[in-house]
């Protein structure tokens, strides 16, 4: 599973990047992964070929980071996300969590 940069975020794309990457998760034994907002320089301002949380979530607020587990993904976000979160991702398959 590679990322392309040829697609914006969108909520659709969400649950089959999900489900890839619980199978590349399973294949390699890990029990949990974590999606950062963040760059590898943990910078504030995040290139468009950095931009996993939005990639794998649809999530395109500016601070979060998602945690996904065999059975549940959760998209952690603080309280200025709270409707945003909701709008973005697929509900289905990712639950929003306040911190």
């Amino acid at each position: 599973m590679f990322q392309d940069f040829s697609v914006q975020s969108r909520p659709e794309l969400g649950p089959p990047r999900l489900a890839a990457l619980r199978e590349a998760m399973s294949t390699a034994g890990l029990d949990g992964f974590i999606i950062p907002r963040a760059d590898a320089h943990q910078g504030e301002y995040v290139a468009p070929c950095d931009a996993r949380l939005g990639w794998l979530t649809g999530f395109t607020g500016s601070a979060g980071f998602c945690i996904a587990l065999p059975e549940i993904a959760g998209v952690f976000v603080d309280g200025r996300y709270r409707v945003q979160v909701r709008a973005e991702v697929s509900l289905d398959h990712f639950t929003p969590v306040n911190w």
